[in-house]
């Protein structure tokens, strides 16, 4: 799949302007006395999402893309968003329905902004040059409503079945990293599906990270996705090259939107050392240690039932 956003939210991206993205209702801009002598300045995050984007500016892109009515056709109501600029470093923006709580938590990403530096084993213009990215550190969408079951198997990490808007999510990241005049957009998968899925469009910074991640697709990929990301959580898949589990790499995959920086991550001399080194990994699937602890699994959610 190129490397591309999607025309829709390109088109509208394009027309929303810096004065409506950065608005500000009456109540943020309202500032009292008390707040004038009670805010520590130093702890403060910064009044505007990722220093541009104001609350109202953030509800009013997110009705153009159309996501409110996107979630609202899923029957959730009473939708409402929250923004937490509280942390220097990190902002947060969650969206939920009928309630704020844990249970009617709908979106939720935590952003930042980072440099990373170019390091490749291969000879290239950009060693050692940095450039500054958008981050993704945490990215939750899921469906309270729902329940998991045989077409919606739980994967690590999920509390609730997904949501089915990460291709929409990730769109209107790489929108947002793009007014930001960033780089690229970063994203760390935890597990193997989340890397899977954004194998379409991400690749590993880390063109050794790359080469292994595509070795394991070409060794496995007889086996579905649900079954592989436990197995490796499980550490039912051997590494034949260490003779070991394998064990996840969590590391940086990038969407480049630098010129100079596609011109590395998609270049030849990238593809050519992954193509090579992917040849030196090997794995296997250990299916009697899988079925082992699946039945444990089973065992434990039986348990926690009764």
């Amino acid at each position: 799949m190129a490397l591309r956003i999607f025309n829709k939210y390109w088109w509208i991206a394009k027309r929303l302007r810096t004065n409506q993205l950065q608005r500000k209702t009456s109540e943020e801009l309202s500032f009292s006395e008390s707040d004038l002598f009670n805010t520590d300045i130093r702890q403060r995050g910064g009044d505007y999402f990722l220093g541009y984007y104001s609350t109202d500016g953030i509800n009013l892109a997110l009705k153009k893309y159309g996501v409110f009515s996107l979630l609202e056709k899923r029957d959730f109501k009473n939708i409402s968003t929250k923004v937490d600029t509280s942390d220097i470093y990190k902002h947060k923006l969650s969206i939920y329905y009928e309630r704020r709580d844990a249970d009617h938590l709908l979106i939720e990403v935590v952003l930042r902004k980072e440099f990373i530096t170019i390091n490749m084993p291969f000879d290239n213009e950009l060693q050692n040059k940095k450039f500054e990215v958008l981050t993704i550190d945490w990215l939750c969408m899921q469906n309270p409503q729902i329940k998991f079951d045989s077409k919606r198997p739980q994967l690590p990490g999920q509390k609730f079945p997904g949501l089915g808007f990460s291709r929409v999510a990730v769109e209107l990241l790489m929108n947002m990293n793009w007014r930001l005049n960033l780089a690229g957009l970063i994203n760390t998968p935890e597990h193997y599906h989340n890397a899977k899925f954004y194998s379409k469009i991400f690749r590993y910074v880390n063109p050794d990270t790359q080469a292994k991640f595509l070795a394991l697709l070409r060794d496995l990929k007889h086996i579905s996705i649900d079954k592989l990301t436990w197995a490796i959580e499980w550490g039912c898949v051997n590494d034949k090259t260490s003779n070991q589990p394998f064990v996840w790499i969590v590391d940086k995959q990038i969407v480049p939107m630098d010129v100079r920086l596609k011109k590395i991550i998609q270049g030849n001399e990238y593809s050519k050392y992954v193509n090579k080194q992917k040849k030196t990994y090997s794995f296997e699937f250990n299916e009697e240690l899988y079925e082992q602890n699946k039945r444990k699994k089973a065992q434990k959610e039986m348990e926690n039932i009764i």
